[in-house]
Order: structure tokens, then sequence, then C-alpha cells
């Protein structure tokens, strides 16, 4: 038997079922998966994991974050063992995530062994990055040494092709968390509690931090609410950003159409995806942005920033949602409008976003895009 070592971050609850997922597609292959964290947590990640949930083996680091930031954004892990880890274990190809410390130790494995190796990307191309010579430099000695790679969607594609990489050597499996979990709870909260609302309710999940626009987004709601009171707005998350959010909904009278909730668990949030007409989600740069994945798979329609990679893979226009730059906020107030006034076709949208997720982006595809990845360079050979 075969084996394949994956080398990521953290243990993080939403990326477990996806790791299940790929063991169980690899063990079909003859392939023994490992997973690899290079450290056991940092400072932002609030959530709860249970180790019970995971079905595959691995392995944490002996090693911290170092976050360089008061809102954790700036967080690096330096893969301490990591090498020793790869001599002791004789992978027959490396999965990595990302262009980090450990990409260039596993090309330094490469160098010593001839290990093939995949990187797992979701970059994108953003205007507000200026990416350094010696950034670029590193990205394109890994680029032009991996033996392929699988891409979180069409926009990450796009941007290894424009660096270089060879499109041929470049799999799409879609990013995607255990949507069936969002779309079955939530559904069963709204036949058992049926939405009596006299307000109609929009969500946003994320953190609260400058990055994320949420700013944007309450001065929508601000010029929504000098035309109508019949609406509200949830805010899930928190953030270095939060205390003066709250404090422009007090400066602007909007405590009757905006309630914070602070960071709310994975298993809390089906209760308010049930009571929601709609998700908003107005981000100044993700690479991707799970959380439009939880939404759309709990049938709700979106109106999503084209400054997130999931926007490009997932909103259909006037399908499953809308894409909408939020700088722009009176057009933003006028899809949300649109959705108080037009229910049932809401509704729909969102029954259509939900079908589509099912069918197209489940943890199967994501993890056909590994599989294809490992085949396509064992052939090489």
């Amino acid at each position: 038997m075969k084996k394949a070592i994956f080398i990521t971050n953290i243990p993080n609850p939403y990326r477990i079922p996806l790791f299940n997922e790929i063991n169980k597609q690899f063990s079909e292959m003859q392939v023994k998966l490992k997973v690899v964290f290079g450290s056991e947590g940092y400072k932002r990640r609030m959530f709860h994991l249970d180790l019970n949930e995971i079905k595959f083996d691995f392995e944490i680091l002996d090693d911290k974050a170092h976050t360089f930031s008061e809102d954790g954004e700036k967080t690096l892990f330096f893969y301490r063992g990591l090498l020793k880890l790869l001599r002791r274990e004789k992978p027959d190809a490396v999965i990595v995530a990302g262009f980090s410390s450990a990409t260039m130790q596993v090309l330094l494995y490469k160098i010593l062994s001839g290990t093939p190796y995949i990187i797992y990307s979701g970059s994108i191309e953003t205007k507000s990055r200026n990416t350094s010579f010696l950034r670029k430099l590193q990205r394109s000695l890994l680029l032009k040494s991996s033996n392929a790679f699988v891409v979180y969607g069409n926009m990450a594609k796009q941007y290894l092709v424009n660096a270089g990489a060879s499109e041929n050597k470049i799999f799409i499996g879609r990013n995607t968390v255990d949507t069936t979990f969002f779309a079955d709870n939530t559904s069963a909260i709204r036949k058992a509690k049926p939405n009596n609302n006299t307000k109609t309710h929009f969500t946003y999940v994320g953190y609260l931090v400058p990055r994320k626009n949420v700013k944007v987004l309450l001065e929508a709601i601000k010029i929504v609410a000098a035309e109508r009171k019949d609406f509200c707005l949830d805010i899930l998350g928190d953030g270095i950003s939060r205390p003066e959010l709250e404090k422009y909904v007090v400066d602007n009278n909007l405590s009757a159409h905006v309630i914070f909730h602070g960071f709310r668990q994975k298993e809390e949030l089906p209760e308010f995806f049930a009571r929601s007409s709609g998700f908003l989600f107005q981000t100044g740069f993700d690479i991707w942005g799970l959380v439009l994945n939880e939404a759309m798979a709990a049938g709700l329609p979106c109106i999503s920033s084209p400054n997130a990679g999931a926007t490009f893979d997932l909103i259909k226009e006037g399908e499953t949602g809308f894409k909408i730059d939020f700088d722009d906020s009176r057009k933003a107030a006028e899809k949300i409008t649109w959705l108080i006034d037009n229910k049932a076709e809401a509704a729909a949208m969102g029954q259509r976003a939900s079908a589509f997720i099912r069918d197209q982006v489940n943890l199967e595809n994501a993890a056909k895009g590994f599989k294809n990845a490992l085949e396509c360079i064992w052939k090489q050979k």
C-alpha cells in the first residue's frame, strides 16, 4: 500500500469532514493517508474541536503558531520537525497546503528523496496585495517544482496559470465543508419551528476585522432603514472591529435593525439560518469564504462580494444569489430591499442555491480533486 502525507496548519473542525472523505477515497485506491498539522491552534480560532470525529491517521507537530498582529490575521507556522517526520514516514507523495515554510521543506525533501508533491492552493489575484520580489521568486520556484496542484476553484486556477503553472497539472476540488450538516439541520429547524417573525432577518457570519468590510454592510443597512422598519441583520462573529461597529450602529440609530450575537459555534448556526431570508457577504478579501457554502447549503439566497473567490464559483447571478460590490452601498441596499419585497422569489433562489451546493460543491467532488491529482503524478513516473 502506498502512503500520502497531507500537510496543513491546524486541525480545523470544518476541514475534518474533507480529510475523512479524502481518506475514504484514498483507501479505495490502496493509499494510506496521514495528515500532519503544524500546530494545535492559534489565537483567533475560537471553535471547539472534537477529535472523535477524525477518521484518519494524523500527527500534530511539536510547534506553535506565531501571531504578528492584534487581530490574528498575520499568523505564521514554521512546521518545526517536519523534515524529520518526512524522513521517518517515507511517503510516496506529499500534499501541502499553500506556499508556506512547510512547502519549502517539502521541496527540499523532494530534492533529497525524489518524492513528488502536490500544492493545495486557494490563492487568487487581488488589487490590494503588493507581492514582494522575494515572495514572487519563492512561489515561482515552488510552482516549477510541484508535480500537480489542487485548487479551491476557478479563480485559484487562473492565479496559478498566470503565475506559470501548467494547466494540465491543475485539478479543481472546490473548497467546501460538510454542507449536509447545514442543509439537514436548518431544514429540520424550519419544519419544527415555523418562522413567525414580523421582521425579515438577514445574517452575516464572520470575523469582525477590517478586511471583512462590515462597515460598508452597515452603510447599506442604514440606507434601507431610512425607508423601512421591517427587517433585522443578525451579525455572528467577533473581532477587533466590534466596538467600532457597535458604536456606528448606536450613532446611526440602527439598534432596532442590527444585533450583535458574538462568536457562535458551528452547531448554533442552523438556528440563525432557519429564521433568515438572506445571507450578506460583503468581504473586502477572502481567497474563498466557506460561510457562503454553509449559507447556500442552508437554502439562503446570498448577496456576495466579488472580492471572495467563492463568489465566482458559487453565485449564479439571479439564480443562486447576487454578486455585489458593497462599496456601492446604494446598489447593495437595492438588492437587500428586493429580498424583503420578493419573499417567494428569494426562497426559490435559496432552494436553487441549496441544490447547487448539494449536487456540485460536496465533499465527494472536493476529494476527487486530490484523487485525480495523485493519479496524475504517479502516471508521470
